[in-house]
């Protein structure tokens, strides 16, 4: 992931949990992934993953 390369690994990490913690959950996802969900509806569910829980 890019911010783990540019030195960001805590930042990635939560990012990449965050990520699997969505995807895991299954209820909002992209079209190639099975889904309905937008990637805008996707993001926001990624960055409310990041604020709600401690990832």
């Amino acid at each position: 992931m890019m911010l783990g390369h540019l030195g960001e690994s805590t930042a990635a990490t939560k990012l990449m949990r965050a990520v699997e913690l969505v995807t895991s959950r299954g209820d909002v996802l992209t079209p190639d992934l099975g889904g309905k969900a937008t990637t805008d509806q996707v993001t926001d569910a990624i960055i409310n993953a990041i604020r709600s829980v401690n990832v």
